[in-house]
């Protein structure tokens, strides 16, 4: 048996799960074990050589929860196609022991699936679990029998977009949760009845989790909120010390703290990690690090370094400096944890991996195949086995050192294909010295960057100073990270992709594993926003997209109004942009129909329509008004303010706009991609005698207008009198299977069934503001056609 290290930080799945636990030892009360460092699983590892065997397979649905081991049972969360469930298996056959309902299947969205979220809590023979509709609940563990059930809601706390996710704590006769809101950022409840004994602090919560931790020789709640992070007394809630996190209306909506010692804990953000002190009666900022970021794995830490990942890119880290010791694209995966002194990783590939964690560099000991692909959940261990899951199943791998260990072996190489490839073979043919002049030659003359040979293959190139560069994005299989190759004795990397010849992806590079950034060589780019910007390729057979270039020198443009406006009804204010075209000053009496562009301020910057509209508007469209609405909160696209912003724009925004524009009320127009496209809809089915014409793209469903949308086109009475429906063949992954592209297809289906005129577009572009701008010449135009009489008055 390996010697088991002294202090572990359990992985987290921060947007969509909380991390499993198991029993070793002392009694788990929380997710991140007894001191809140995290699952320090002891026991039956060989110190020599070793293997793994999968020991059984259990089918499963859908769900993010990790699995929770205790008195020889595995609990975990998921949804069976109707319900969603808490279950227990028996560990050594998976053998299903007993379920509990918690409620109606929690049906996934905006790229998430279906199920639970978080992860049951056990202590005492008791379940404790927060389904994703807010039903927190404590059963039984020898059957499932129900003990009590309390319903979280929009009065009690906040509703998080993706559903309820915070995992129970358990202190004394208490059960602490994260709940949000104003004055129930957390609440307590009795753990033998459900009754609420207190709640406390301030601020929103979306999918954190607290952890207990003896900080100053006091034991507290830390609390990580989408703003602040803050201690609390778990006795009586009372506030003990607060610090703000974020600048601005910024939030971090997956931030959590991991306990180091008795004075320090890290937190991991977006964008990095950061250490803080307990000192003074508060907490003081020790250092920033920009490893970890990128990722919703936490890290663990394991002697005097922190092992995790910063995107998909396996991560050693000083827990003194936050200074990066190494990193590796091995076992890219979603998370890991510690066991018996190893890393155990569950690859995006359904790997089980190990590996000896050092500060020299990877190692790895040991891999077996359990899954088809991996998922948020990380390994678990006891009794010898190691539990992991997917979206579809559980397996159990048992240690075996009767069995040789297996690790990963490079397939034959095809770095060198087409043409390129011919070339870089010959420079490496070449002296090492010769090698050089010979790429500074290649691409004095061909600067222009991807490669594109025939009709599918392209070349990702960097040339420049680097010891590293990787790619990401979609022209990678699963949007993972990969490492160019390099031309020894140059500065030339690259790498080959066989693409769609029809396609249109976005990719970035990452240079010596800094952030993600756009390919300086090539010309084409995409801004997503908040200082983001990825590099488009465009495929031989992708269709020229002439309208989103900036128009010629001289060429009539129009004037673009930028105002903030505040809400009543969502209690919210926001930068409103109007668009206004070149002529709108020649007649004061000419009215325009007007345009509401969802996700305004996306479609302007990364989809690039100010341009389209310049180039297009006069010569294929009609003149008009378009005005650039952003969302200010996810809720607001389908979700639960959907109806409340569709009021917004109706009795709010509109009349501001006939107020003070020359607006022709009669002739209004919605259109949105994504989860905008989805508030499209319900605008125009709610008041289809506002917007007469719609247009979305990768349409997807979202909770709870997938359910309210069917029935408002199937219902008798007014609808809207166009709707312009674009899907990509390589449309958005919604998870269990279905794509965008299926929900637009049911969308069309239903309209059609419901007498609604539709024009179905089908392109192959990558789903995002890159490929979504390719289709807005078709999109104007065929809901604000050019007229004669239109095109006489320009």
């Amino acid at each position: 048996m390996r010697t088991s290290l002294p202090v572990s930080i359990l992985v987290l799945l921060v947007i969509s799960t909380t991390v499993a636990l198991g029993a070793a030892g002392k009694d788990w009360t929380q997710f991140r074990g007894p001191d809140s460092a995290g699952p320090r699983f002891a026991g039956d590892v060989p110190e020599e050589s070793f293997g793994l065997k999968v020991a059984w397979t259990q089918a499963l649905g859908a769900g993010y929860s990790n699995v929770w081991l205790e008195d020889g049972k595995a609990v975990t969360m998921y949804t069976d196609g109707d319900a969603d469930v808490v279950a227990a298996f028996e560990i050594g056959t998976g053998k299903r022991l007993w379920r509990h309902e918690l409620g109606p299947k929690y049906r996934g969205h905006d790229g998430s699936d279906d199920g639970p979220i978080g992860t049951p809590t056990v202590s005492d023979g008791t379940v404790y679990a927060l389904g994703p509709g807010g039903q927190l609940v404590a059963v039984a563990l020898a059957d499932g029998s129900a003990k009590w059930r309390h319903v979280l809601d929009a009065q009690n706390s906040t509703v998080p977009f993706y559903g309820y996710t915070s995992s129970p704590i358990v202190l004394g006769k208490q059960i602490l949760l994260a709940t949000g809101g104003d004055g129930h950022a957390v609440t307590s409840f009795d753990r033998e009845t459900g009754k609420v004994l207190w709640a406390s602090g301030e601020d929103s919560v979306s999918y954190q989790t607290p952890v207990l931790a003896e900080l100053g020789g006091r034991k507290q709640l830390i609390v990580v909120t989408d703003r602040f992070l803050q201690g609390l007394d778990p006795a009586d809630g009372k506030v003990l010390w607060k610090l703000r996190h974020t600048e601005g209306e910024q939030t971090e909506q997956s931030a959590h703290p991991t306990v180091v010692d008795g004075e320090r804990f890290v937190v991991k953000f977006g964008n990095g990690s950061r250490m803080y002190r307990h000192a003074d009666g508060g907490v003081q900022e020790v250092w920033r690090s920009q490893a970890f970021g990128n990722t919703f794995a936490l890290p663990v830490l394991i002697g005097k370094h922190l092992y995790g990942f910063t995107g998909s890119v396996l991560t050693c880290a000083s827990v003194e400096t936050g200074e990066i010791a190494w990193r590796s694209r091995e076992g890219g995966s979603f998370g890991l944890s510690e066991v018996d002194g190893l890393l155990a990783i569950a690859t995006r590939t359904g790997d089980l991996l190990l590996v000896d964690p050092k500060p020299e560099g990877y190692k790895e000991l040991a891999r077996v195949s359990v899954l088809e692909d991996g998922n948020y959940a990380v390994p678990t261990f006891s009794d010898g086995l190691f539990l992991v899951r997917n979206q579809r199943q559980m397996a159990a791998v048992r240690v075996d050192a009767a069995i040789e260990p297996k690790v990963a072996v490079a397939g034959p190489s095809e770095r060198l294909r087409g043409e390129f490839g011919k070339w870089v073979a010959s420079v490496e043919r070449m002296p090492a010295k010769q090698r050089q002049a010979a790429v500074d030659r290649r691409f004095a003359d061909n600067p222009s960057t991807p490669l594109v040979e025939g009709d599918n293959l392209a070349t990702v190139v960097w040339k420049g100073k680097a010891n590293d560069v990787g790619v990401t994005g979609d022209v990678v299989p699963n949007n993972q990270e990969l490492g160019l190759e390099k031309v020894a004795g140059t500065d030339l990397f690259f790498r080959s992709f066989e693409l769609d010849p029809k396609g249109q992806y976005t990719y970035s590079l990452i240079v010596d594993y800094a952030d993600p950034a756009a390919d300086p060589r090539n010309p084409y780019s995409v801004n997503f926003g908040g200082g983001g910007v990825a590099s488009e390729l465009r495929m031989p057979g992708w269709p020229a997209s002439p309208h989103i270039e900036t128009p010629a020198e001289g060429a009539p443009r129009g004037t673009l109004d930028r105002f903030p406006f505040h809400s009543l009804i969502l209690n919210n204010t926001r930068d409103i942009q109007v668009w206004r075209p070149a002529d709108y000053a020649n007649d004061p009496q000419k009215r325009y129909p007007l345009l509401v562009a969802n996700h305004g301020d996306n479609l302007l910057r990364g989809g690039l329509m100010q341009n389209s509209l310049d180039n297009l508007v006069g010569k294929s469209v009609e003149p008009l008004i378009v005005v650039f609405v952003p969302r200010v909160a996810g809720p607001e696209y389908g979700g639960e303010q959907a109806e409340n912003y569709t009021r917004f724009l109706v009795e709010e925004l509109l009349p501001h706009l006939d107020k003070h524009y020359r607006t022709d009320p009669a002739r209004r127009a919605i259109m949105g991609p994504g989860s905008a496209g989805v508030a499209a809809m319900v605008a125009a089915f709610l008041r289809p005698d506002v917007f007469r014409q719609v247009a979305v793209q990768s349409f997807y469903p979202i909770v709870p207008a997938q359910d309210r949308l069917p029935r408002a086109i199937a219902a008798a009475g007014p609808k809207p009198e166009l709707i312009y429906v674009v899907y990509s063949n390589r449309d958005y992954d919604l998870g269990s299977g279905r794509k965008a592209k299926d929900a637009s297809q049911e969308l069309l289906a239903e309209l059609r069934a419901a007498n609604v005129k539709v024009i179905e577009q089908v392109a192959d572009y990558s789903p995002g503001w890159g490929g979504w701008r390719g289709q807005d010449d078709e999109i104007l135009a065929a809901l604000f056609p050019l007229t004669t009489e239109a095109a006489s008055t320009e």
